[in-house]
């Protein structure tokens, strides 16, 4: 099976924006020629070759938790840092813990203040952590988490296992 991504982006045949045009229909396929290809991706006057290192996204492992029975493992707890802080102390922990091979560790986020019947999961560092798990920065030592059960944290903390470095 072939797929092809076609973007025909060319401002000469269409002089609408794609905000001007919201129900036009858009054909998307991957693959084809080399040709379309190189038509497809040079979209506006930037064009930077820049080499980007590919980094495998963190993913989520409902099974982590198993792992955690059998192997000695870390806890570092975020409760009382603001958002700022408690991402450049986890930034500074898993490189040390990158560079000293330790691979299993439990990041204590809490779930936040809940007044007057607030939502459940209001925590501002609980909401954040995944996206952090995002970033390039723990992409490179961060191999997979998941949300922890509830003898080592509940949902205020998530279980976290790191690459092995290589």
């Amino acid at each position: 099976m072939s797929h092809k991504i076609n973007f025909n982006l060319n401002k000469q045949q269409n002089k609408k924006t794609l905000e001007d045009q919201p129900n036009e229909k858009i054909t998307i396929s991957i693959g084809g020629s080399s040709e379309i290809k190189n038509k497809s991706l040079n979209i506006g006057k930037k064009n930077t070759h820049a080499k980007k290192t590919f980094v495998k996204s963190v993913f989520l492992d409902n099974n982590l938790y198993k792992q955690f029975k059998n192997h000695h493992f870390s806890k570092i707890d975020l409760h009382g840092l603001t958002v700022d802080q408690a991402h450049q102390k986890l930034i500074e922990y898993f490189s040390i813990n990158y560079k000293k091979k330790n691979l299993f560790h439990i990041v204590v986020t809490g779930l936040g203040n809940k007044t007057n019947g607030e939502e459940f999961f209001t925590g501002k560092i609980r909401r954040q952590f995944p996206f952090w798990l995002d970033t390039e920065k723990f992409q490179f030592m961060i191999k997979s988490y998941s949300p922890c059960k509830i003898q080592h944290g509940g949902l205020g903390a998530f279980y976290i296992k790191l690459k092995s470095k290589e």
